[in-house]
């Protein structure tokens, strides 16, 4: 999470860290994210490392079995930003400072909130974690790693990822990056297959009361379909370099007929497909070692207007490699709901009659979804979905309404409409938690979090909730969580 250090590239070693002779800053703004409390903090070498800013050393440096180990007190400042987190490395001739590491006293890497807050759910996508969208990753050389300082523009390191599954025992969903090398995707194949403990997930699993098997999920890039993201444009190009195998004429019988119609987006859908195969191979060549191979589940892109651009997907694969079904786990789509314009927003009491209503609006286009999954047989799924209230007019309307009763009161509806047209199927809602507070032009790009942020009191968040005017003050309102309470009252038992 913290930003890479200050000093010159020339004097970094190949994990970030200032060379012998050499020092620098890493700061970066995190008191929103960081709960108060005492962390460890630990380096290896002579060097000095101070920590300032919204941290402060507790005592001093102890040497310990090679390591230099101390205490900071983190102050954290939910819902005010600029309040930063300040590292300094100083080296002088021969001195070094690496391998720094700051823990919550339980020196598990994750918060024990976020692990709580994770309890009732079955399955994690980790498609922003690895950065996915509009990803320049393409070597394995550049992936990000647990032993390299700082954050990479390429996501969480893949240790975490990794980790994560193993220590929840929950399903896991992850993305291929547009850009990857065919010798990438081996690798990340085999990193998955060697770092996944599936001692520890069936433990986990059988702790959780899972009774389905674990699945690791694969997915081509995200939102392949999507113009905005650079997957598009690059899938795009890889289909016209061979026109002969990628013609974009769509012979089939799904709507709706803009989308069907546009060749360049049905060249993407048979490219996108044609990768995820080979994407899905690899993956399950590293697994079969360990006898794994099954909990490979291969996920084809969606688009939730319609279901003509899986459809030429499925298409593209049975004309190239036979039943579908042998090679696509899942169809996925994000079924967001919002309001159909800015009209309806000026209100609470008209924004959530809105919102029922676009939910409503959705019945032809998941029909049509069910009529594909009957047909080839491969159940549907929500890689996102969950409301999509955005932008700057009457912001603070759509601010309140996400602490609103009424919002329960629509999650339940939503909810219940995705299973009537799809049962208990797989959905992934974006995302878990997001960011607590203030100042509100952050949130012109979305609410998206189920919860303000991971440290909520799960236990009570969910229960007395608000019916609200649309006068209140923010902050009064974070201990609120209506649409984690619902996601949570539909996992399946």
């Amino acid at each position: 999470m913290l930003s890479g250090f200050n000093t010159a590239a020339a004097q970094l070693d190949a994990n970030g860290y200032p060379v012998a002779g050499a020092s620098g800053q890493s700061q970066t703004d995190l008191g929103f994210q960081l709960p108060t409390g005492t962390y460890d903090i630990s380096y290896v070498g002579t060097g000095t490392l101070t920590v300032s800013g919204i941290g402060a050393l507790v005592g001093s440096w102890q040497s310990v079995n090679g390591e230099q180990r101390a205490q900071i007190k983190i102050t954290g400042t939910p819902g005010n930003f600029g309040n930063f987190l300040t590292l300094n490395v100083s080296n002088t001739g021969s001195q070094t400072v690496t391998s720094i590491h700051i823990y919550l006293p339980e020196k598990n890497p994750f918060n024990p909130a976020f692990i709580a807050a994770l309890s009732p759910f079955r399955a994690m996508r980790f498609m922003g974690w690895m950065g996915t969208n509009n990803s320049k990753l393409t070597n394995w050389s550049d992936r990000p790693a647990s032993s390299h300082f700082g954050a990479s523009p390429y996501g969480v390191p893949y240790e975490l990822v990794a980790e994560l599954i193993n220590q929840t025992g929950k399903d896991g969903w992850i993305n291929v990056p547009e850009l990857a090398t065919s010798s990438f995707i081996s690798s990340f194949a085999s990193f998955m297959a060697q770092n996944l403990d599936f001692s520890r997930i069936t433990a986990a699993r059988q702790a959780a009361g899972f009774t389905t098997p674990f699945q690791l999920i694969v997915e081509n890039s995200n939102e392949t379909w999507n113009m905005g993201f650079s997957a598009y444009a690059t899938f795009l190009a890889a289909a016209n370099a061979n026109a002969s195998r990628y013609p974009g004429t769509y012979t089939g019988s799904y709507g709706p007929s803009w989308m069907t119609g546009n060749a360049d987006l049905m060249k993407v859908g048979e490219y996108e497909a044609d990768r995820l195969v080979n994407i899905g191979q690899a993956f399950q060549q590293a697994f079969q070692s360990g006898g794994h191979a099954d909990a490979i589940a291969p996920v084809l892109s969606g688009w939730a207007l319609g279901a003509g651009y899986s459809d030429d997907g499925l298409t593209f694969i049975q004309k190239n490699y036979g039943t579908p079904s042998k090679y696509v786990s899942y169809v996925a789509l994000a079924p967001y709901f919002s309001t159909a314009d800015d009209t309806t927003t000026g209100s609470l009491s008209t924004i959530f009659p809105a919102m029922v209503t676009n939910v409503m609006s959705m019945g032809t286009a998941l029909q049509g979804f069910a009529m594909l999954s009957k047909q080839y047989g491969i159940p549907i799924a929500a890689y996102e979905g969950g409301q999509g209230l955005t932008g700057t007019t009457n912001q603070t309307i759509k601010h309140l309404a996400q602490f609103d009763a009424r919002m329960n009161q629509t999650y339940e509806t939503y909810l219940k409409f995705w299973q009537q047209n799809f049962g208990n199927a797989l959905f992934m809602h974006f995302t878990l938690a997001g960011t607590p507070g203030l100042p509100e032009n952050i949130y012109q790009y979305g609410f998206w979090g189920s919860l303000p942020g991971v440290d909520e009191n799960l236990a009570t968040c969910g229960k007395s909730l608000p019916t609200l005017t649309g006068t209140e003050m923010i902050s009064s309102l974070l201990g609120y969580c209506p649409k984690y309470a619902a996601l949570a009252s539909h996992v399946p038992e």
